[in-house]
């Protein structure tokens, strides 16, 4: 119980979500997130309280704090992988207000930055049982003095390599002026008819006017910013192409595409296009789509299938495509795709120089939801020390450089457009060339551990 309350404080904005999102009574939102948490969060915080059991049960001092360290980023990275993967708010992403402590996620991706503060807290509950809680097992008050200590140093390491990381240059050979643009037009979840089109005199609009401000060579809209088929309409597609002109800029942009060579079962991507005056330039078809949201992953369930397939099913991309733009190439993540580490990892390695983000977060309404999501993001920019240029439709929009600093931000529920110089940056991190390897070799110690002690106590 205590487990699910915990959940339910970091994802409260959830079934409100799901009222909004898919016009369900709130008794069918509340039973599907209950059940949803305890499959996708709980299952592996259970897990992790029985090895944590374990683990008390037959170590102290600093290798408990560092084994249940390690067991920590285990269920983490099996929550990040297993099923459809759910990495939402990581233990590590509670850092990302304190900057220079989640420079080190150039190393160890999220999951370094989570074993740090986990090992912090349980280092710190290891000398307060030890003083306060007599039956605690393997109780040995001076391994427990070492383990607050160990804990200090691997503070202070982290600290300093975040110094020094937050001083270093990376320079670039040019800088791109962007725009990011806004345009709070909350646009619905389902295919209708009065949302065909909708918005795109604001975005063009608020696109001429950023030009005029600040004469952008890149400017970027959201994901369903355009809620047409854009290679289909031909006149659609010339008004941006008009505007483009117009600004002498080149423009990102979200919108769905169909596949229509086999007209008895066409399929449907989200997708990301580049369009300089001239025309389309490429295009990214979303690769991680949405369980219940782009695609219904229990088809043999007829009543839920009704009942969320009805909402929109697209089809997943390869999700290795680059866009070039005025800022060098791009690698573009649409929605939740950004809160996998691995995923944006794979795009910058295959040669980006930047991170754009499309996403519609109108869906999670004026809460936690969009500021939680919005917060991960900081963490890509980290691993990969790379800008990214992040554009909602109602908002967090945010521009973010390598060292991960907020340069430009907007509010939520508000129009806005975002302004800033990006260099194009193609930084060869340890994360980048490893991955999670860190989290992976925190599953092989877990192993061997529970291992090795089973087969002492079978040789007793």
């Amino acid at each position: 119980m205590g487990r699910t309350a915990a959940i339910w404080v970091v994802a409260y904005w959830v079934p409100p979500a799901l009222l909004f999102y898919y016009e369900q009574p709130w008794w069918f939102a509340a039973v599907f997130c209950i059940v949803g948490s305890q499959v996708l969060w709980g299952t592996y915080y259970a897990a992790f309280a029985a090895t944590a059991g374990y683990i008390t049960a037959r170590t102290s001092g600093p290798a408990r704090v560092a084994l249940l360290s390690v067991a920590w980023v285990a269920a983490e990275l099996a929550r990040a992988r297993l099923l459809t993967g759910e990495p939402w708010m990581l233990l590590g992403y509670g850092l990302v207000p304190e900057l220079r402590m989640i420079q080190i996620a150039d190393l160890g991706g999220v999951y370094l930055v989570s074993f740090v503060a986990f090992f912090t807290n349980a280092a710190l509950a290891e000398a307060l049982a030890t003083r306060f809680c007599a039956t605690l097992p393997t109780q040995k008050p001076a391994r427990a003095t070492v383990a607050l200590a160990t804990a200090g140093v691997l503070v202070l390491a982290t600290w300093l390599y975040g110094g020094w990381r937050l001083g270093e240059v990376h320079p670039v050979e040019r800088e791109t002026r962007v725009a990011v643009i806004q345009g709070n037009i909350p646009v619905g979840a389902q295919w209708r008819a009065d949302l065909y089109a909708k918005g795109l005199r604001e975005y063009l609009d608020a696109s001429r006017v950023a030009a005029e401000e600040r004469a952008p060579e890149l400017i970027v809209w959201p994901e369903s910013a355009v809620t047409f088929f854009l290679p289909e309409e031909e006149e659609f597609l010339r008004q941006i192409r008009s505007m483009l002109a117009d600004t002498g800029s080149e423009l990102v942009v979200g919108g769905p595409h169909v596949d229509g060579r086999d007209p008895a079962r066409p399929l449907y991507f989200n997708s990301g296009f580049s369009v300089t005056e001239a025309g389309i330039t490429g295009r990214y078809d979303k690769a991680h789509l949405l369980p219940f949201g782009e695609y219904f992953p229990l088809k043999m369930i007829e009543f839920l299938r009704r009942r969320f397939e009805r909402v929109r099913t697209f089809t997943p991309g390869n999700g290795e495509t680059l866009l070039d733009t005025p800022a060098g190439r791009a690698a573009v993540v649409i929605c939740f795709e950004a809160i996998f580490p691995e995923k944006v990892r794979r795009q910058m390695a295959s040669g980006a120089d930047l991170l754009i983000n499309l996403t519609n977060d109108v869906w999670l309404g004026n809460n936690a939801g969009p500021r939680q999501h919005a917060s991960m993001v900081v963490l890509r920019a980290i691993e990969n020390r790379t800008w990214v240029i992040r554009a909602t439709t109602t908002g967090v929009s945010k521009i973010i450089d390598p060292r991960g600093r907020v340069v430009a931000a907007s509010g939520i529920d508000v129009a806005a457009t975002l302004h800033a110089r990006v260099g194009a940056l193609r930084v060869a991190t340890v994360y980048e060339q490893v991955g999670d390897l860190f989290a992976y070799g925190c599953v092989a110690v877990l192993g061997v551990f529970l291992v090795g002690s089973r087969r002492r106590r079978t040789h007793r």
